[in-house]
């Protein structure tokens, strides 16, 4: 989505695959959700974390999208935001920055099934990340985390679980350990090589299964295959990421890098 000119902080928007999304964008997710489904009924998979090598991957976009997908096949879906550090679920889908979520359930101050949101413009229900907490590392790795996981996996088909990048901060590796896959989202020619090694090894440092990884913002016109009607920039539909996630510590990028999403930026 184009930037608003006249915000300096750029609004949290996305393109959810619709009748009015484009048919690569939406053939992308269709291919996605049918691996998943594929896995699943051999395996029984039914929780999925999704995590990123960097902030700026688009785990998101694509954890939301492949919720929308999934639903839109007939299975019943929850969207759980577990980015306790700087969730955007609840932005991305127009949800108040206030509601109570799962930080509020583990903290005993709200239950459950009251926290659980369903929106009349999407199929899928969703799990808010609720209050941001002084100790995020401790609550996903909690008891009580556990015991919610393993219920909704009773209630839906699918539990699709939001995290921060793998490579930035523990949580989704903490997680990974409680789920029954996990999907790690990079993205076209930003996502490093070094970023990329470094999430798949603290991944296999805890034993998670990694289902695969989706490669994000990916541009065939690029490349010497494709071409035609296939040729499209999935990042102009909602994988587009200016802002800046508060996770501290992450400096993955080279200065030159830097200086040119600056610049874009300024445009």
């Amino acid at each position: 989505m184009p930037r608003n000119r006249k915000s300096q902080k750029p609004e949290r928007e996305l393109r959810i695959i619709d009748e009015k999304a484009p048919f690569p964008f939406v053939e992308a997710y269709k291919s996605l959700r049918t691996n998943v489904d594929f896995l699943s009924s051999t395996n029984n998979y039914r929780s999925i974390l999704i995590t990123s090598a960097g902030p700026w991957d688009g785990k998101s976009t694509v954890a939301i999208n492949l919720a929308t997908a999934m639903a839109d096949s007939g299975k019943r879906v929850i969207l759980v935001d577990c980015d306790l550090r700087k969730g955007s679920i609840a932005s991305y889908l127009k949800i108040s920055r206030s509601a109570a979520g799962i930080s509020d359930v583990i903290g005993r101050k709200a239950k459950l099934t009251e926290v659980i949101c369903q929106k009349e413009d999407t199929k899928f229900d969703i799990l808010p990340v609720g209050a941001l907490p002084d100790n995020p590392a401790e609550i996903v790795g909690s008891s009580t985390m556990v015991r919610i996981l393993q219920f909704l996996t009773e209630v839906y088909d699918y539990v699709f679980i939001d995290t921060p990048p793998v490579s930035v901060v523990t949580d989704a590796a903490i997680l990974s350990r409680y789920v029954d896959g996990v999907i790690l989202v990079v993205r076209a020619d930003e996502t490093t090589k070094q970023a990329l090694n470094a999430s798949k090894k603290a991944l296999e440092d805890v034993n998670a299964n990694i289902l695969g990884a989706v490669l994000n913002d990916f541009d065939a016109r690029k490349h010497s295959y494709g071409g035609g009607y296939y040729s499209y920039r999935y990042g102009k539909y909602g994988y587009k990421y200016g802002d800046r996630y508060g996770y501290g510590g992450y400096d993955k990028r080279s200065e030159k890098s830097r200086g040119k999403r600056q610049d874009a930026e300024e445009e």
